[in-house]
C-alpha cells in the first residue's frame, strides 16, 4: 500500500520532468538546426566570395566540436559564467574569421585598384576599347582584383549589362572606391568623353588617398596597441590572481555579487575599447 502511494505521488513529478526535458530537447534541437542553417548560409557565402574553397558543413562540425571542448575545459577550470563566455566566444570565432578574410580581401583589392586603373587607361590610349581593356586587366593583374573582374567579364559575355555587373562588384567587395570608377565608366558609356584621362585622374586620386591612409595608420598604431593592452591586461591580472588565490577569486564565478562585478568590468572594458576605436579610427 505504501509503495502504491509513493508511486502514485511520484508519477506526476516524473511525467512533468519528462515533459520538461522533451520540450527543452526540442527547443535545443530547433536552435541548433537554425544556427546550422544560418552558419552554412552566412559563412558559406562569405567564404565563396573570398574564393576560399572550404566546405561550410565541415566548418560547422569543427565549430560545434571546438565549442564543446572549450566549454568543458572552462567548466572544469572555472565555473558556469566562464562556460557561457567561452561558448559565446567559440561560436562567434568563425564569423569573425570570415569577416577578417573579407576585410583583408577588400584591402588588397583597394590597394591593387589604382595600378589596375592606370593599366586600363594605358590600354585605352593604345587603342583598346573598354571591354578589351577590362580583359587585359583581368588577365594581368594579381588576385583578388583579377578574380573579381573575371566575374564581371563572364557576366558580360552571358549578355548582362556592364553597369549591372559593376554594381554587383561594388556590393561583393564593399569598397567605396568602386563608386567613383563605376560612375566614370557609366558616364563615359552614356555621354562620351575621354575615359582614359578620367581613369588616370581617378587612379592618382586613389593613390594619394592610400598614401594618406598609410600615414594615419602609422600615427595611430600606438593607440591601437594601447587598446589591446588595456583590453588584455585585466584578463592577465585576473588569471594570475586566480592562480595565487583560487579560493577568493572563485567567488567571482560562484556568487551573485561576483557575477555583478564581472558584468560591470566587462561593460567598462567594452566602453573603453569602443572609445579607443573611435579615437584611432579616422576616415579619409
Amino acid at each position: 500500500m505504501l509503495r502504491y502511494q509513493l508511486t502514485h505521488s511520484l508519477l506526476p513529478i516524473i511525467l512533468c520532468t519528462a515533459l520538461a526535458a522533451t520540450i527543452v530537447a526540442a527547443l535545443v534541437a530547433k536552435a541548433v538546426l537554425s544556427y546550422r542553417r544560418s552558419f552554412i548560409a552566412g559563412i558559406g557565402a562569405s567564404l565563396k566570395q573570398s574564393f576560399v574553397l572550404t566546405n561550410p558543413r565541415f566548418l560547422f562540425l569543427v565549430s560545434v566540436a571546438s565549442t564543446v571542448v572549450v566549454g568543458s575545459l572552462a567548466y572544469s577550470l572555472a565555473g558556469v559564467v566562464v562556460v557561457v563566455v567561452a561558448t559565446i566566444a567559440s561560436l562567434t570565432c568563425p564569423w569573425l574569421y570570415a569577416r577578417r578574410l573579407a576585410d583583408r580581401r577588400r584591402k588588397q583589392f583597394v590597394y591593387q585598384l589604382p595600378d589596375a586603373l592606370l593599366a586600363l587607361s594605358s590600354a585605352m590610349r593604345a587603342g583598346c576599347n573598354l571591354s578589351r581593356g577590362l580583359e587585359l586587366m583581368a588577365s594581368r593583374q594579381p588576385a583578388p582584383l583579377s578574380q573579381e573582374f573575371s566575374i564581371v567579364l563572364s557576366e558580360q559575355r552571358l549578355g548582362r549589362p556592364l553597369a549591372e555587373s559593376l554594381d554587383d562588384l561594388r556590393e561583393r567587395v564593399g569598397a567605396p572606391e568602386l563608386d567613383l570608377m563605376n560612375t566614370a565608366m557609366n558616364v563615359s558609356r552614356r555621354v562620351g568623353g575621354n575615359l582614359a584621362d578620367t581613369l588616370e585622374s581617378l587612379a592618382r586620386t586613389l593613390q594619394e588617398k592610400a598614401h594618406v591612409e598609410g600615414k594615419i595608420d602609422a600615427l595611430t598604431a600606438m593607440g591601437r596597441a594601447q587598446g589591446w593592452v588595456v583590453g588584455l591586461l585585466p584578463v592577465f591580472i585576473g588569471l594570475v590572481l586566480y592562480k595565487q588565490q583560487p579560493e577568493r577569486m572563485s567567488l567571482l564565478f560562484t556568487q551573485w555579487y561576483g557575477w555583478v562585478v564581472l558584468a560591470v568590468v566587462a561593460a567598462m572594458m567594452a566602453l573603453a575599447a569602443w572609445m579607443i576605436r573611435k579615437i584611432v579610427r579616422i576616415d579619409v
